[in-house]
């Protein structure tokens, strides 16, 4: 009996058809599936005796050639076998693309003189045992080039660039982990966190613990690395002064707060603006006096301040931040800084500090870094891309007691982003340089990839009922020519996306599954989206 599966290239054309042809498709293709399908034509003329047409609509056909990854071969003449569907087409098309392929022995026809593309990335020889291995390996893998940079002992700080995909969040586990089995080695009987690895997001923080778990299985080196949020870090350092919890409170409440105030001084400033001012010049530049407040420099603010409307913001804050400071509230900047004084008074808490997506961090953040760790040998490793910043902060490090010159590393070989998503994604980029946090300019010129696999397909829609509908339809696609439910993911700018995506598919019988479900990713998808 036949079956019919699908070529990792199909999903482009499958994108391209009308509904009712994308209906058809999946008509014939369930009915191969349960034995019942209108059966394939030979080709008059082909150049390969065994590609076939099948009717899809009265006026389309699909081509389709046995499927390689289904066993041996049948005979020539043979209709008892697996296919795989190439493409879809108006009938006269189709048969003359059928009739110019050219015969495989290893691999599906998917062009005139060309192979398909799997959609397993495939890499050079030093990787291929990790492309093999289980995503939860694959995850914590360091390419061999990288392991002289982790394992380096540095006179003093060190930074770490690199676009997408270049190993940067990897470099700081291996970082974190050489550091603590240095500390352990030298202090065999030691408890203490002496190294600390840090980001701004809750959920990476959670993500570095868990992989560092599987990079230091010896609990006694794991407990010397502390894996925290750079908020969590300041809001232990001051609740453990202060005895009690700090009330956070979020820039949009502030600004709704600030906005009241700026009314009722008389100030033709918005709420945002007031907040803004206050975290992006005085909190970033740590100013405390009001004549350092009308001398320095608004780099990067729009809105231009005379030294009369300085004063008024200048004491508007203050007031402000005094009646937070009773409320007992704060800010996430305001909570740093007061973290970095604390710290200024008691001293540094670890022996060596690790940082990952430092481009997002706040200059109040960083001067709670700084003292966190003694100045010195292997101080600070610092892990980010300036182009994929994301904040309004911009941050000198040098300014900040952190000196990374001479001792910075740029990657521009990515393995883990395919050359083709590199070659679709770069043109919408841009080249254009970001301020890098050593003030030099830092661009992605040179950016390559290690990995080949299929080009992205992009499909436009002109509503989002439209979008949703196409959306399930190519699951469902996936989902009848048999793919892995577990390597299938969906990704969506913002919840409210996701949660649409998933009542569609709920809707038509695809169950889902959120990213923190306990299922196998694959490297295919970074998360699982159906079950």
């Amino acid at each position: 009996m036949s079956a019919l599966a699908i070529a990792p290239t199909f999903l482009s054309d499958f994108s391209r058809l009308t509904p009712e042809v994308q209906l058809d498709t999946l008509a014939v293709m369930r009915a191969y599936q349960a034995g019942d399908h209108p059966g394939a034509e030979s080709v008059e003329g082909a150049a390969d005796p065994r590609v076939r047409v099948v009717s899809i609509a009265p006026d389309w056909s699909g081509v389709i050639v046995p499927d390689p990854d289904a066993g041996a071969e049948p005979a020539a003449d043979s209709d008892d076998t697996h296919y795989r569907l190439l493409t879809v087409r108006p009938r006269d098309e189709a048969l003359r693309y059928a009739r110019s392929l050219r015969p495989r022995t290893s691999a599906t026809l998917t062009d005139a003189g060309s192979e398909s593309v799997d959609p397993t990335p495939v890499g050079p020889p030093e990787l291929s045992g990790a492309l093999s291995a289980p995503f939860s390996q694959w995850r914590i893998t360091l390419h061999p080039d990288q392991h002289r940079v982790v394992s380096t002992s540095f006179r003093g700080s060190a930074q770490v660039t690199g676009g997408p995909g270049t190993g940067k969040t990897v470099m700081a586990l291996y970082r974190a982990a050489h550091l603590a089995e240095l500390d352990a080695a030298e202090d065999p009987g030691g408890h203490r966190e002496s190294i600390l690895l840090t980001s701004y997001n809750r959920a990476l923080a959670q993500s570095l613990s868990e992989r560092l778990d599987q990079l230091l299985p010896d609990p006694d080196t794991r407990s010397r690395v502390r894996v925290a949020t750079v908020d969590g870090i300041a809001r232990s350092v001051v609740q453990s002064h202060t005895s009690v919890a700090p009330r956070m409170v979020s820039r949009d409440e502030l600004a709704q707060r600030w906005r009241a105030v700026a009314l009722a001084d008389g100030l033709p400033f918005s709420g945002r603006f007031l907040v803004d001012e206050w975290e992006q010049v005085i909190l970033a530049k740590g100013l405390e006096l009001l004549p350092d407040y009308i001398r320095c420099e608004r780099s990067g603010r729009v809105q231009h301040l005379a030294p009369e409307h300085r004063r008024q913001v200048w004491e508007t804050v203050r007031r402000y931040v005094g009646a937070m400071r009773v409320e007992g509230l704060w800010s996430h900047p305001q909570l740093a800084g007061e973290a970095a004084r604390l710290l200024g008074r008691t001293g540094p808490p670890f022996r060596h500090v690790v940082v990952d997506e430092a481009q997002d961090l706040h200059p109040a953040q960083w001067r709670m870094l700084r003292a966190a760790v003694a100045e010195g040998p292997d101080d600070l490793f610092v892990v980010g891309d300036p182009n994929q910043r994301v904040s309004d902060n911009r941050v000198s490090l040098a300014s900040l007691g952190i000196n990374v010159r001479g001792r910075g590393h740029r990657l521009r070989v990515s393995y883990r982003v395919t050359q083709e998503i590199l070659d679709w994604s770069m043109p919408i980029l841009g080249r254009g340089s970001a301020l890098g946090m050593d003030d030099d300019a830092d661009t992605l010129a040179g950016y390559r990839s290690l990995l080949r696999g299929p080009a992205p397909v992009v499909r436009g829609c002109d509503s989002r009922a439209e979008e949703f509908h196409a959306l399930g339809e190519w699951v469902r696609v996936w989902l009848e020519a048999g793919v892995n439910p577990a390597e299938i993911a969906v990704a969506g700018r913002n919840h409210w996306v996701v949660r649409g995506v998933a009542k569609e598919l709920e809707a038509r019988g695809v169950r889902t599954t959120p990213w923190r479900a306990p299922r196998t990713p694959t490297r295919s998808g970074s998360a699982p989206c159906t079950a």
